[in-house]
């Protein structure tokens, strides 16, 4: 009797701990983690411009910028060259600053989506910089380097969001701006795909 009561506790146990899983580990394991910033673009106003307070939301080339998008009532950032009516548009989200000098460890994670995409030359990179002033004045004087994330591919499924993978930042000193850089063309078909990001977080 005491065999059967313990391989009923034991799978009771087990369709326990498998329930409560989720299929965003890394999203789900920044919460475990001491929570320095989040952005789930829960204030957005669908359709509209994105102006969330803290991002910088700026076109580089061209005129499309990211926009604020609601669905089902979950808010995310999205990017479109579609009918942009320019060659080329490069688009740029840029975070607000944070002090990497006041704590260690800084690990940053974000899920992406895509729509349409077909190549490689429609892209999403993350781009961090140790001295963009926070003025966009100052852009062109900041430099930007590009680290590897996994991102969504023509493999994805539409909309289906994709996991960054912890994204190490803690080798950055002084104040860190991290930017999501987007490329398309609104005359290249091929490059006018949907990009969407959304549960930012950044934690140590």
């Amino acid at each position: 009797m005491k065999n059967i009561a313990l391989y009923k506790f034991l799978v009771i146990a087990g369709l326990t701990i498998l329930s409560s899983c989720s299929s965003d580990n890394d999203v789900e394991n920044a919460k475990v983690k001491t929570t320095l910033f989040k952005e789930n673009f829960t204030d957005n106003t669908d359709g509209t411009s994105l102006n969330t307070t803290g991002w910088t939301n700026y076109a580089q080339v061209g005129t499309k910028k990211f926009t604020e998008e609601i669905y089902s009532g979950n808010g995310y950032a999205e990017f479109t060259s579609y009918q942009s009516g320019q060659a080329s548009n490069i688009a740029w989200l840029i975070s607000p600053g944070f002090d990497m000098n006041k704590q260690d460890g800084e690990k940053l994670v974000f899920q992406a989506a895509h729509a349409y995409l077909t190549t490689t030359e429609n892209s999403l990179e993350l781009m961090v910089s140790t001295d963009y002033d926070g003025n966009i004045a100052n852009f062109n004087q900041s430099n930007w380097l590009s680290l590897p994330i996994t991102k969504p591919t023509p493999s994805n499924d539409f909309y289906e969001y994709v996991n960054s993978g912890e994204i190490d930042l803690s080798n950055f000193n002084g104040t860190l701006h991290f930017a999501f850089k987007v490329k398309g063309s609104g005359t290249n078909t091929s490059q006018d795909a949907t990009y969407q990001i959304d549960n930012i977080r950044l934690y140590y």
